[in-house]
Order: C-alpha cells, then structure tokens, then sequence
C-alpha cells in the first residue's frame, strides 16, 4: 500500500505544472473499486499527511476539509456504486466527486486564506473555471482508462496476495 501511496504523491508533483490536473479522482477510484473503502481510507490519509507537509499546507482546519474532500469518492463508490463497472457511470461520478471536493473545500478555503466569509461570493464564482478543469481531469481517465487500469490492477494485486 506504501507503494500506492508513493504512486499518488508522485503523479500529483509530475503534474503540478498543469492547475487543477491530477489522477488522484481516477486512483483514488481504482484504489476504492479494487481494495475496498478502509485500504482506500488509510491511502488518502497517508498521502495527504504527506502532501500538505511538503507543501506546507498542513493546517488543521484545511487538512479536515481536505480528508473528507478525497474521502467523498471511496465512500460512495463503495456504498453506492460498488456494483458498477462500467466506465462511463464511474466517469460521471468522478467528475461529481471532483466537484464535492471542490464544494467541500470553499469554506476552508476562504477561512485559511482570507480570514473572513465576506469574499466568499468571488471565491466561489472565480472557483467556477478551476472546478471544471479538475472535474475533466477526474472524467476523462476514467472514461478511457479505468476498465483497463482496473483489470490490470486486480490481476496485479491478486497476484500478490496470492
């Protein structure tokens, strides 16, 4: 699981050059569809922990938020939607999990970084653009990849449980 882990670190800093563009939404999904929602949950918890301290964001009250952001998607993808698999269903229901992270994240958001709720209004509609582009960036590797990711990932996993 470290290695998952490392996985979800790793792609976040190679992408960083591109805003609001990550495979975390589609790992996080694959992760949550083939290891079940508590391996998933120790997984999130880990990277974050490791995310915001090198970042430097590691502030109790945005590093909540931010858990129960990423926690959204195994949560429902192992109650709601552990039957589904097909990839077009899971690609709608990661770029809505992509927008609870972001709905999850304004309050927090305006409270670390401006101290005050009055600019919360701009905050949100300035939000508008950046929560589409995470939402495409949660759709469209699920769409194209998951069902091949996902076969490859069990079998993988399988194997070394075996």
């Amino acid at each position: 699981m470290a290695a998952l882990t490392a996985i979800l670190l790793l792609q976040k800093q190679l992408l960083t050059f591109l805003p609001n563009v990550t495979l975390n939404f589609f790992l996080i999904l694959l992760y949550a569809k083939v290891l079940g929602l508590g391996r998933t949950a120790a997984i999130v918890t880990v990277y974050l922990l490791l995310d915001s301290t090198l970042w430097g964001s590691l502030n109790p009250i945005f590093t909540t938020a931010q858990w129960i952001g990423w926690m959204w998607g195994p949560l429902i993808t192992c109650t709601l939607l552990r039957k589904t698999e097909s990839s077009i269903p899971l690609a709608f229901a990661n770029a809505g999990f992509a927008f609870l992270y972001s709905w999850t994240m304004i309050v927090p958001t305006a409270l670390v970084l401006t101290n005050q709720i009055r600019n919360l209004k701009a905050y949100i509609i300035a939000d508008i653009p950046w929560e589409l582009m995470l939402a495409v960036s949660a759709f469209l590797p699920t769409l194209l990849l998951h069902e091949q990711v996902e076969a490859l990932f069990r079998k993988l996993w399988n194997r070394r449980m075996n």
